[in-house]
């Protein structure tokens, strides 16, 4: 498997590359500020020069993850409106950047289905794969009912987030319900990512809360099920933990080690 960390995009998107972590084959990150609608334009050299050093470091897939605000599941019309435009503005971005996946958050609730079936009708994409991911709330039978409407785009799974929608990855009898649930209703050969997050809340909190690798709820044995599986131990593995002083490099070596049961 290919760890890597979601990677800060400050000062320009060259600098990123050489802010991943030894040891690590793959990275994320957002294709603009997280937490503004407006997008500085691209600049070339800029562009060119992350493009050469993902190259140079055998970093590999390039994942983009969508921005904060965007809300694709909205009833007002005028904020869905502005979120398409934004999403479409940023998956351009994504592409130019040579991105190999784009992640958009996909929860699905009562009433939304036929809005979010729009929204994803409307996204622009030509050499970029859209990938749906699971929240604190998703339940993959219901994603499935979307997913099969859009037989190009793939899945996120989300740890986290899975398990505080209520599956409990620490029993290997549920982790292996949850894997038939998202094979009858997606089909495992669409999970194309994982990001790999502990828990700061417990089982089926709804609650969306990142922790460190081992630390939280989810705890040591539900990495060792999910790094045991046979289709999850090939994927490419994204933590989003807790950012500190040398937390990174406690993740990545979490990560390894129980990797390795």
């Amino acid at each position: 498997m290919r760890f890597g960390f979601h990677i800060s995009i400050s000062g320009g998107f060259s600098k990123v590359p050489d802010r991943v972590p030894d040891g690590c084959g793959t990275l994320q990150i957002f294709p603009s500020n997280p937490r503004g609608w407006k997008k500085k334009p691209l600049n070339k050299d800029d562009v060119e020069g992350f493009k050469i050093r993902v190259k140079e470091k055998d970093l590999s897939p390039v994942v983009v993850h969508s921005t904060y605000l965007p809300k694709i599941n909205t009833p007002k019309k005028d904020l869905r409106e502005k979120s398409i435009d934004a999403l479409n503005q940023e998956i351009e971005r994504a592409e130019a950047l040579g991105g190999d996946y784009f992640i958009i958050h996909l929860g699905v609730k009562g009433g939304e289905i036929e809005l979010l079936k729009d929204t994803l009708s409307r996204l622009k994409y030509r050499t970029i794969m859209i990938l749906l991911e699971n929240t604190c709330y998703s339940r993959f039978k219901d994603m499935g009912i979307i997913m099969k409407d859009f037989p190009d785009m793939g899945l996120c799974f989300d740890t986290a987030h899975a398990f505080e929608a209520g599956y409990d990855l620490r029993r290997e009898d549920k982790f292996r319900d949850m894997l038939k649930e998202i094979d009858d209703h997606i089909g495992i050969d669409r999970l194309k990512l994982i990001h790999l997050n502990d828990s700061m809340t417990p089982l089926g909190s709804k609650v969306d809360r990142h922790y460190h690798i081992g630390r939280g709820y989810i705890g040591a044995l539900g990495f060792i099920n999910i790094f045991r599986d046979e289709y999850f131990s090939t994927l490419p593995g994204i933590m989003e933990t807790p950012g500190c002083e040398g937390c990174d490099a406690m993740n990545l070596r979490a990560v390894q080690y129980l990797s390795q049961y």
